[in-house]
């Protein structure tokens, strides 16, 4: 008999609620001796249709009725597996094998049969077309589980993923594999030119060509202002909305077309576009839809329209992007290039993703060929000098996402993708000529501790102290849709292991700053924040952010609005530079905001107004007065990697 308990270990195995569309794949065209249909092509006279692959009709075979039974039987015996983590490993393994041993058709059939014995929330309409169907999410997690192994702790990893076991310890990090250790000549910090230029951060734009006006805004859902939006507890449907979508957007909503255009349309009241050296976009193009409403042909379309949107905007300024977790089908999904044999460069799976993406960005001339080459053969990363000599590190931080299931295979490993190993040996390069570097990605590394992996963050944090402050000038990140700042310091001396290069990334001197993650606010105003960018003044030389202005539009009052309403929200060496001390010719750097967040420790306005920022100044922004949030605040500042965010108190405050 089953529990509750037991429902909820089978609804893990089974991933209900998540599925991923397929639809607009090409194919190639197979010659009729790989036609895949599973019944018979030759006429049959009269008799009964014949089968392929165990479908239809045909019995299932005793291996696929073993790994069944075996796994109900896990679930239904207390006594030996008597928490749902054990439940969850021992069932997890069984799937492991499995997955190595069997068809792949074996193992989604075995995900169909535990879906259809616990009904439990799924995004289509049946377990058959959740794993084999519309879905057709089962052959990704054959895959998945073909590739874990105990030995490198993938099974309780996943588990923790699923939220019923405790998360694997963080790996020490040896350095020696990656970078040589620090000279002294690499903690100089280079002093400022006192010249400055504008550059631009957009972050999150979730276009949303699916935003249908006067629908319901404040939905139960999670993406408001669609056809299909109701609130559940008022009884209401996009017939007799709430609050009906505005077509300039919403609180609850992604980017209607006229609010996403307004924010390049009404830049000129702020500053000359003309005046801008050059735009990051730290990633997220694709509106926030199910899984099973998105499709390559979707995820196509939007990213094409949106570069193109972009270039017309801005013109002959250079824009350098970095993917986001929503710009890949399924949503956050990348493999490394090794999970295939096929030794080609082009041999993985998602490679048509990253050829599109690379041919965009070198069509719109912000990259040339070669790199253009290199991001289409490396999940979207590149490296590229500026005019101005600054050189950018744009990454895919999928490798390190928490929801990129893949990362659960091989989980000890910090960097199976080789995506980190290539950051390190780029800002070695760098370091060796003289020059100054920015990083973008989109997934932050640590704040929280709940987007990136404790692991692969532990080396980035690792590589980004190696060459800071002298190589590294910032970092840039996107993703929570808010406004926010992440600082990396560096290491205590007993980090080091006696006599080796293996680190215990843990082992933070926060006395010692180094540099800033700068986390960009988002377009799109989805989840209850307000639509928001901003503009930094970048030393010429040092490439140091000197100030930064957010400039925001409150969503909250579009209703009113004929067109959509942007307005200055507030300069960032004015807000925090609270007692005047920060010289005017310093940079905003990691000092400064360290300096911030002791101030916050005792100030609690300083707390109060972060927090207010944070949300683009929403009208639903929630309270943090407390000394508990100031310091949960403070600690996820100060926070660089997964490990150190998921050491701080998690249930002090509204974020």
């Amino acid at each position: 008999m089953f529990n509750l308990q037991s429902a909820a270990v089978i609804a893990l195995l089974c991933l209900g609620g998540v599925t991923f569309g397929h639809g607009g794949h090409r194919r190639r065209q197979t010659p009729p001796a790989l036609n895949p249909q599973l019944t018979n092509t030759l006429p049959t006279n009269g008799g009964p249709t014949l089968y392929y692959n165990g479908s239809g009709p045909v019995p299932p075979s005793q291996i696929e009725d073993s790994v069944y039974n075996e796994i109900i039987a896990i679930i239904a015996n207390g006594s030996a597996f008597n928490t749902s983590c054990t439940q969850c490993i021992a069932a997890t393994e069984i799937m492991h094998f499995a997955a190595i041993t069997q068809p792949v058709s074996t193992v989604v059939n075995v995900l169909i049969r535990l879906c259809n014995t616990i009904k439990f929330s799924i995004y289509a309409a049946t377990c058959e077309q959740e794993f084999s169907g519309i879905g057709d999410i089962g052959p990704y997690y054959a895959q998945l589980f073909a590739k874990m192994s105990f030995a490198t702790q993938d099974m309780q990893a996943w588990c923790w993923y699923q939220g019923v076991c405790d998360i694997p310890a963080v790996v020490e990090i040896d350095e020696s594999q990656y970078f040589t250790p620090k000279p002294a000549s690499a903690n100089v910090v280079p002093t400022p030119s006192g010249e400055t230029i504008n550059v631009l951060h957009i972050s999150d734009w979730h276009l949303d060509p699916r935003y249908d006006i006067g629908s319901e805004a404040d939905c139960s859902q999670y993406l408001c202002c669609r056809v299909q939006s109701t609130n559940t507890k008022k009884g209401t449907t996009s017939m007799n909305a709430t609050v009906p979508a505005s077509r300039f957007g919403y609180l609850y909503c992604d980017s209607p077309a006229d609010l996403a255009l307004s924010a390049f349309d009404t830049m000129p009241q702020f500053f000359s576009k003309s005046e801008v050296s050059f735009t990051i976009f730290t990633g997220d193009i694709v509106s926030h839809d199910n899984d099973d409403q998105l499709s390559r042909a979707y995820i196509e379309y939007e990213e094409t329209v949106t570069y193109q949107t972009f270039k017309a905007q801005m013109g002959a300024i250079p824009i350098y992007p970095t993917l986001g977790n929503h710009d890949s089908l399924p949503e956050a999904f990348n493999t490394p290039n090794t999970f295939n044999p096929n030794s080609s460069l082009q041999s993985n799976l998602l490679s048509w993703n990253y050829d599109l993406l690379s041919s965009l960005w070198q069509e719109s001339g912000w990259i040339n060929a070669s790199t253009a080459q290199y991001a289409s053969n490396h999940y979207g990363a590149y490296a590229v000098d500026t005019a101005l000599g600054l050189r950018i590190i744009s990454l895919n931080s999928d490798f390190w996402y928490v929801d990129n299931v893949f990362n659960y295979a091989n989980f000890t490993n910090p960097d199976p993708s080789g995506v980190l190993s290539f950051l390190a040996s780029e800002l070695a390069v760098a370091e060796a000529a003289g020059l100054r570097v920015w990083i973008i990605c989109h997934v932050l590394s640590g704040y929280d501790g709940t987007n990136g992996l404790p692991n692969p963050t532990a080396l980035l944090y690792s590589i980004v102290r190696r060459f800071s402050p002298t190589t590294i000038a910032a970092v840039f990140f996107g993703h929570t849709h808010e406004d926010q700042l992440q600082l990396f310091y560096d290491y205590n001396p007993s980090s080091l292991k006696n006599g080796t290069q293996i680190r215990n990334t843990t082992d933070i001197n926060y006395n010692a700053p180094l540099t800033v993650g700068f986390i960009g606010p988002s377009i799109t105003p989805l989840t209850g924040n307000n639509a928001g960018y901003q503009l930094y003044q970048v030393d010429s030389k040092t490439f140091e952010i000197m100030n930064t202005q957010t400039y925001i539009a409150n969503v909250s009052e579009s209703l009113t609005w004929s067109t959509p309403v942007w307005q200055f929200e507030y300069d960032m060496r004015t807000e925090y530079n609270v007692n005047g001390t920060w010289p005017a010719t310093s940079p905003l750097n990691a000092t400064f905001f360290n300096d911030v967040t002791y101030s916050m420790l005792t100030n609690q306005t300083i707390v109060e107004q972060y927090n207010l920022l944070e949300t683009k100044s929403s009208v639903v922004t929630k309270n943090c007065s407390t000394k508990a949030c100031a310091e949960q605040k403070v600690c996820y500042i100060r926070s660089g990697s997964a490990a150190l965010g998921l050491a701080c108190p998690q249930d002090s405050g509204p974020f």
